[in-house]
């Protein structure tokens, strides 16, 4: 099970250049990636049977100076000792930006939560290259986060915090929406691959918000 679990985290990852576009350098102009998140996660689950309860994912409200750099955390519940690997894309404005590890790069830095801290696999990555026409109307860009365990050991609690600069001449006051984004290759599940509980964490996800003060 953890070779399964760990390659199957890491087949997620690597869908990231297809996903995100071919090059970092890529000038987002509109073609025919028409995806649209709602539609695509209605259509995915159309035929399974939902569940009475099962993990609740959110993302936090925070505060932040201007100019300064908000922590974005994304928490589960509902969900301890259930689930095995996840996939999640969480959008933002994109007048907004990601803390990455290295310039230039679209490794996300982040901090791991006690949810997913002893997970054997994580990583996490900025949206590069060709957007979603969603995304583009939108004036968005993603953060993708991938995490897997061995077995059913996911935890309840914070899952991961992301680090997001809002811009100097921000206005005590702004917000800025932060929210999950479904995508075709995201997951939430556990080793049973029950996909009613994995409709359920997408179906009841809540988003948060980014405030200057």
């Amino acid at each position: 099970m953890r070779l399964k679990a760990a390659a199957l985290a890491a087949a997620l990852l690597m869908t990231a250049p297809a996903v995100f576009g071919c090059s970092m350098f890529e000038d987002d102009e509109k073609e025919e990636n028409t995806f649209e998140s709602n539609d695509a996660l209605e259509e995915a689950f159309a035929d399974v049977p939902d569940a009475e309860s099962g993990p609740l994912l959110r993302i936090n409200n925070t505060e932040v100076e201007p100019g300064g750099i908000a922590e974005v955390t994304v928490s589960v519940s509902n969900a301890k000792d259930k689930w095995n690997i996840c996939g999640l894309h969480i959008v933002y404005p994109d007048d907004l930006d990601c803390v990455n590890i290295r310039d230039g790069e679209p490794d996300a830095k982040y901090t791991a939560g006690p949810a997913c801290e002893e997970a054997s696999l994580r990583a996490a990555m900025e949206w590069f290259g060709t957007k979603t026409n969603e995304m583009l109307d939108d004036d968005l860009d993603s953060i993708f986060f991938t995490a897997a365990f061995a077995e059913d050991h996911g935890g309840d609690g914070d899952l991961v915090t992301f680090y997001i600069q809002v811009p100097e001449d921000a206005e005590s006051g702004d917000e800025y929406d932060v929210d999950f984004y479904y995508y075709s290759t995201d997951t939430f599940r556990g080793t049973d691959n029950d996909r009613s509980f994995e409709k359920y964490a997408f179906s009841n996800w809540e988003g948060g918000t980014i405030t200057v003060k």
